[in-house]
């Protein structure tokens, strides 16, 4: 009796299984996705973080580079002040708009820049 009660179970685990089976296995795939796409979603502030604080670092060097070449302009500045007397003559005759009999004197603005030319377009 045991063996056709298998026998009976068996038969019908094949005939109906198909379907269950595809069932399940979607099932598990779908379980994996998820836990996949929630570990992509719990990473995902990091990584911008990460980056943010990378692009911050950047700029911060920038900014430090400029710094230490202004500090070196600076520094060879206060040496020459310091040592130099026709350097602090110059200063002094420039600050003052000041210059020596015969001396030809040219200020360059290297802030401005020359106006934009306004061109005509023929068709």
């Amino acid at each position: 009796m045991n063996e056709t009660f298998y026998g009976d179970f068996e038969t019908r685990r094949q005939g109906s299984g198909g379907i269950w089976h595809a069932l399940n296995r979607f099932l598990i795939g779908a379980i994996i996705l998820a836990i996949c796409f929630g570990g992509a979603i719990t990473f995902l502030p990091i990584i911008k973080q990460r980056h943010d604080e990378n692009t911050r670092i950047e700029a911060l060097q920038r900014d430090l580079a400029k710094e230490k070449a202004l500090y070196e302009r600076r520094k060879r500045e206060v040496s020459l002040l310091q040592s130099d007397p026709e350097y602090v003559e110059t200063i002094a005759r420039d600050r003052l708009d000041m210059m020596k009999p015969g001396e030809t004197i040219l200020r360059i603005d290297a802030g401005k820049s020359p106006a934009p030319v306004a061109t005509e377009r023929k068709n």
